[in-house]
């Protein structure tokens, strides 16, 4: 079954927003398992939404990248779900 995730970091100053955007851009393709990834970013903070192939698939990709994230701020919330519902326009 599908599971979303959803991270929202907040700041209080532009090197932490620099931080995070230096660690966010790494990469740029989606990991293995990833099937959407949406990333906004304001002068308050950040939040990232990624929905994966299964509960499974986020885990592991949570589990290879735990060294770079440590290089980010802290996050404000961490919230993951199953999905009942995926609907795209």
């Amino acid at each position: 079954m599908a599971f979303c995730t959803i991270v929202e970091f907040e700041w209080d100053d532009e090197a932490e927003r620099d931080r995070f955007q230096s660690a966010s851009d790494a990469g740029g393709a989606v990991p293995d398992g990833c099937l959407a990834r949406i990333v906004g970013i304001d002068d308050a903070g950040a939040r990232v939404v990624e929905l994966w192939r299964s509960g499974e698939d986020a885990r592991a990709f949570a589990e290879r990248t735990a060294a770079a994230v440590a290089q980010m701020p802290a996050p404000s919330r961490v919230a993951g779900f199953e999905v009942t519902s995926y609907v795209v326009g």
